[in-house]
């Protein structure tokens, strides 16, 4: 008996402290109205009709089947029921409660529902934007003057394999229910990386470390024969102090390659940082040096540009460099220019000063501009001065504007045509500087800007005449009024174009010879009356009473 107690007891206890088996609450719980069998069904079959599986009959779900239990909240009783709301399910199966449940599918994987999380989503992005990166970083840092200069082939591998490791790695992390997919895309993606360093390979020498004294090396290749030693130790000491491993590497490289061009150095002391970027694209600019030409920093807030590719000697570069500061020095030994840069030189006048024609700054102060080594600011003065009138320092302006017409880089020369325009005093030297700029124009096929032709006209520079008519040939419409506009001279060349001209370029010519012609265009008008239109004929008859008032005047 005492054993059966026990067994009794412990099978109470068990009972007793034996979770309840959850189920579904989502489920809906349905009574058949013709057997009273109960079944659990999906929400989504509300309003629907099923067949039950006792006695087939056929049935609409709705709230007559619907079998309504009690609501119970947590905390209100004391109920075994209450361990249905507990977060992780136990095992035991679903409760019956007097019924079969039948399930028309399985429920998914919740896992498989959930939306991966920002954290996951951030890493993955990370792992393959840092991957590319990187790539970008090893083909565009690669070469001379760039970011990764100098960094040996085993440094840069090393860059590689972390950045694949930790690339993978986050790719892995990202995609947790697809990891072999995430293992080959970052295996893909490590293995074009792996690539790139054996390709790209410009700058993995490494720079020189500036040890001059005493080794053969690091001296440029210049005689310094018959110098005393304390002049050899001043250079040696000046080429430690300004290290220029940089330029002896690139001075070497051209001789390597035989080219006929040849680097120098420009020591900038001085230079704000802002400021760099500018005075580089003027030195490329001004010399048409190769883009490869690099900053180097130095103490105390000097630069090194090794300006490499170019055909100026060294005391031209440093004439070019006049316009950055003051040219404190010149060494041939180590083919370095030292440059004390003026900044305020690069900082622009007040704008009120500079757009106020009545002020007596005004004219200064935009001829400056014009000398900046800011190309932008240059265009903003020629714009300001072609709408001034000439007052003061007219020679200079002028001067100064014709230089800017011949300079390749200016992208502006219809303003400066215009500019000249108003200041030119002399005719001849600015007419010619156009002239010049329109036969480089036509060669490369380029639109010529109609300022420039109005200058040469001006100009009556006469060498203009064919290429105006060549002009006017194909677009009359455009080029009617500055072709008559050089006058006279223009008659021989209009009359011989009359006896093949047709439509539109007929009407312009009869209307050119109304503006210019003379005695000899009254017999070549009058031949064209004969089967003239209406408007071709009134166009006629106009010009040849132009003609004739001119004439007997």
């Amino acid at each position: 008996m005492l054993g059966v107690a026990i067994l009794w007891l412990c099978l109470k206890n068990n009972i007793i402290h034996m979770p309840a088996p959850t189920h579904d609450d989502s489920l809906l719980l349905i009574r058949c109205p013709s057997c009273g069998q109960r079944f659990k069904v999906g929400e989504d079959l509300r309003e629907r009709t099923v067949e039950c599986g006792g006695c087939e009959h056929r049935f609409r779900i709705n709230d007559a089947v619907i079998v309504r239990g009690p609501k119970s909240y947590p905390g209100e009783r004391h109920s075994l029921d209450l361990h249905r709301f507990q977060r992780v399910p136990m095992s035991g199966g679903e409760v019956s409660m007097g019924g079969q449940p039948i399930r028309y599918s399985n429920m998914p994987d919740p896992a498989v529902l959930e939306p991966s999380s920002p954290l996951r989503i951030i890493a993955g992005i990370a792992g393959v934007s840092g991957m590319i990166l990187l790539g970008l970083l090893l083909m565009l840092g690669a070469g001379r003057g760039g970011m990764l200069d100098g960094m040996i082939f085993s440094n840069r591998m090393v860059m590689v394999a972390f950045a694949s490791v930790l690339g993978v790695g986050l790719l892995i992390y990202a995609n947790p229910r697809a990891r072999l997919k995430a293992f080959a895309a970052g295996a893909l993606l490590c293995g074009g990386l792996v690539t790139v360093p054996f390709f790209f390979r410009g700058g993995s020498v490494p720079l020189p470390s500036g040890k001059i004294v005493g080794q053969k090396e690091d001296l440029p290749s210049i005689d310094v024969t018959g110098k005393n030693p304390q002049e050899n130790n001043e250079i040696a000491t000046l080429r430690n102090r300004i290290g220029t491993g940089p330029l002896v590497t690139e001075i070497e490289r051209l001789a390597a390659d035989g080219s006929t061009r040849h680097a120098a150095g420009l020591w900038l002391r001085g230079l704000s940082d802002s400021n760099r970027f500018l005075v580089r694209d003027y030195i490329l600019r001004v010399t048409s040096a190769d883009p490869s030409s690099h900053f180097y920093p130095r103490d105390g807030g000097d630069y090194l540009l090794v300006v490499t590719g170019i055909n100026q000697s060294l005391q031209e570069l440093a004439d070019l460099a006049n316009v950055l500061g003051q040219t404190e020095k010149i060494y041939p030994e180590i083919s370095v220019v030292e440059v004390r840069v003026r900044n305020e030189a690069f900082m622009e006048g007040s704008i009120e000063k500079l757009s106020k024609k009545e002020d007596p700054a005004f004219y200064d102060l935009n001829k400056r501009e014009l000398e900046s080594i800011d190309l932008e600011r240059v265009k903003r003065a020629v714009q300001r001065l072609a709408e001034a009138e000439p007052k003061l320092y007219r020679a200079d302006i002028t001067r100064k504007l014709i230089s800017l017409l011949g300079d390749s880089a200016v992208d502006f020369k219809g303003n400066v045509c215009r500019a000249l325009s108003q200041w030119s005093d002399k005719p001849g030297p600015a007419g010619e500087a156009a002239l010049k700029e329109v036969g480089k124009l036509i060669t490369v096929s380029k639109e010529i800007p109609p300022e420039m032709i109005a200058l040469i006209v001006k100009e009556k520079n006469l060498k203009v005449i064919p290429i105006l008519d060549e002009l006017w040939v194909k677009n009359p419409m455009a080029w009617e009024s500055a072709y008559a506009d050089i006058g006279p001279e223009i008659e021989a060349t209009v009359i011989r174009r009359m006896a093949t001209t047709r439509g539109t370029i007929r009407y312009s010519a009869v209307r050119i010879l109304g503006r210019v012609g003379g005695t000899d265009s009254l017999p070549v008008l009058a031949a064209a009356l004969p089967g003239a239109d209406s408007e071709l004929r009134v166009l006629l008859e106009q010009a040849q009473k132009s003609i004739n008032t001119r004439i007997h005047q």
